[in-house]
């Protein structure tokens, strides 16, 4: 007898213990559907947040490419402007001093003639072609 109560304690024990295997099993399973939904979301939010910056990579790029594309003409427009200004002038320089050093020469060495009138207006014709080749603000 005291054996048929050890074996259904022993029994009820482990109809017991099975029961509370099972009822974990099953709370394990639902935690982890939940984890495993809450995962595949998490990577569907990453996904989607990484497309988003790719776009606004993409689109900052166009941007600073568009920019960086204006400056580069700008710079080259303004280099170019630069060295025809600077070709011209170079170009007026010379033509003054043409004009101005042979007269300069006759002057000097012949220190009793006076500049003639004709000299005079062409030396004023070359200063008038080089000042305007001078900035507006540098004009007076």
């Amino acid at each position: 007898m005291i054996w048929g109560i050890v074996e259904i304690v022993a029994f009820s024990a482990a109809l017991l213990l099975f029961a509370l295997m099972v009822i974990s099993n099953v709370d394990l399973r639902i935690k982890n559907g939940k984890a495993n939904a809450n995962l595949k979301q998490e990577i569907t939010d990453r996904h989607i947040v990484m497309e988003e910056m790719k776009k606004l990579m993409a689109e900052l790029d166009g941007k600073s490419s568009n920019q960086n594309e204006g400056f580069l003409k700008f710079v080259s427009e303004s280099r170019d402007w630069a060295f025809q200004y600077i070709e011209r002038v170079q170009i007026t320089i010379k033509n003054f001093q043409d004009t101005v050093h042979p007269i300069a020469v006759k002057h000097y060495e012949d220190k009793e003639t006076t500049i003639s009138q004709e000299d005079l207006d062409k030396i004023l014709k070359a200063y008038y072609r080089l000042v305007e080749e001078l900035p507006d603000e540098g004009k007076k």
